[in-house]
């Protein structure tokens, strides 16, 4: 098997369409959201009082949810120019792989790319302790950004999780779903339920962004162990011992646990662990692990 055709069982294997069905319910409550103003407006003010026949209700009812369109078309507007300017900002700031003496990432993020079928990706380094990355874009260019702890603290295989999980988030879609999600999140007060009602979506696409790195990098033991180091930092990464999961798996498993995990933007590290386990046991094929000989 050419390693094209093993990115793209990998991602047939680690696409959810489930994820779509959420995206669009997040969609349609947000522009719910923008709309409600206009809708109260509308019910409890004089327009509503003065229409003659239903029909005429209706129609200013219809008016109304276009008023709504409009300011949730203009949010997403706001949404690409900041964008825009994040990549102006790499731009302006950050190292760019492509460009660099970084020689070993830029050649093998160049040629997963391309078995991925991705469009345009830059890969930037930014000045930053903690171990982190992200996707951003909506056209090409899009870009992944590397925390400097992230290179400091992960080996070259833990690196290469993280990088093939961001282009997950790329490759899906999620990245543009995002632009038009942000400036939601980003808004006073009303920015607190846009993120409780985003958050399942996000926490969806962080699983399918794992399951991703797993398919294609076939190595669970080497997916987990680059979570707990993200999680938990690389100095006690390896003192997660069995005893500290099951204490962990024991706890995620009660009510108040699944509550407040709905208030994240990302799965909790124990029920990421969990997922990457079970499609380790049901859906990973016994084939030779991808980083071998790609240094």
């Amino acid at each position: 098997m050419t390693s094209y055709d093993r990115a793209q069982n990998a991602l047939a294997k680690a696409y959810s369409s489930s994820d779509v069905l959420v995206l669009a319910l997040t969609f349609a409550g947000f522009f719910l959201m923008t709309s409600l103003y206009f809708i109260f407006g509308y019910i409890f003010g004089e327009d509503l009082a003065r229409a003659t026949s239903i029909v005429e209700a209706l129609m200013g009812l219809i008016g109304t949810l276009l008023i709504g369109g409009l300011v949730f078309v203009f949010i997403l507007v706001v949404g690409m120019i900041l964008v825009r300017m994040m990549r102006q900002q790499m731009l302006g700031n950050a190292l760019q792989v492509e460009y660099s003496d970084f020689a070993w990432l830029r050649d093998w993020t160049n040629q997963v790319s391309k078995d991925f079928d991705l469009p345009r990706v830059e890969i930037f380094v930014t000045q930053d302790p903690y171990i982190n990355a992200y996707a951003f874009g909506f056209i090409n260019p899009y870009c992944i950004v590397l925390h400097s702890g992230t290179i400091r603290y992960l080996s070259r295989d833990e690196l290469k999780v993280v990088v093939v999980h961001e282009m997950a988030h790329i490759k899906y879609g999620h990245t543009k779903a995002s632009v038009y999600l942000q400036p939601f999140l980003s808004i006073p007060f009303v920015g607190v339920i846009a993120t409780w009602i985003a958050g399942f979506w996000q926490r969806r696409a962080e699983l399918t962004a794992d399951r991703l790195a797993l398919m294609y990098m076939q190595d669970p033991e080497l997916i987990k162990q680059s979570l707990i180091k993200v999680h938990v930092g690389p100095d006690v990464a390896k003192d997660m011992n069995d005893v500290a999961r099951q204490w962990l798996d024991y706890n995620a498993n009660r009510p108040m646990n699944r509550f407040v995990q709905t208030f994240s933007t990302h799965p909790f590290l124990v029920r990421r662990l969990s997922h990457i386990d079970q499609w380790a046991s049901t859906a990973l094929e016994t084939t030779t692990v991808v980083r071998s000989g790609e240094q």
